[in-house]
């Protein structure tokens, strides 16, 4: 069985998409920007949330062509996954409208586009290092179906993240 070897990256894969997709695009899409520029007010969203998130997404995807670490036994790779749900409330302390409860703490436009490119780019990298990972932890002729397991463990990050 491929599991015993690759249960803490897929655990690791899950986890990077449920932190993604719980807070992407359901509550980044819904901050809105401090400035009174209404030019920058009409493009906002599709800049900063959208385009932001997709170039740096596949940035830190393509440096795990040249940069691998943390290596695929690495105690900190669990580690830089989990630091991750600090993001989860510095999205929702940005100047997310219509809000009820939470006080804005990042109104500056500048924090909401830190956020968005270190967040971006920790998913696209930790995605991309973590699916490498799970077939090069079992033995070559387990790595198909090593490969398998990890697709099943990103929808299910992707569900989780949804929910």
């Amino acid at each position: 069985s491929d599991f015993p070897q690759i249960w803490v990256v897929a655990l690791c894969l899950t986890f990077t998409h449920t932190v993604t997709l719980s807070v992407f695009p359901a509550i980044t899409a819904d901050v809105e920007s401090a400035t009174l520029d209404p030019t920058w007010n009409k493009y906002f969203t599709s800049v900063s949330c959208f385009l932001v998130s997709s170039v740096m997404d596949w940035i830190g995807r393509s440096t795990t062509s040249f940069i691998t670490w943390p290596n695929k036994n690495s105690k900190l790779l669990p580690l830089l996954v989990g630091v991750r749900i600090v993001f989860i409330p510095l999205f929702m302390l940005c100047n997310v409208q219509n809000r009820s409860h939470l006080p804005v703490l990042f109104l500056n436009d500048a924090w909401f586009l830190v956020f968005m490119l270190l967040f971006s780019l920790s998913n696209g990298y930790l995605v991309s290092l973590i699916m490498c990972y799970g077939p090069m932890k079992v033995l070559p002729h387990e790595a198909e179906m090593a490969g398998a397991l990890m697709t099943f463990f990103l929808a299910l990050g992707l569900t989780l993240g949804s929910a």
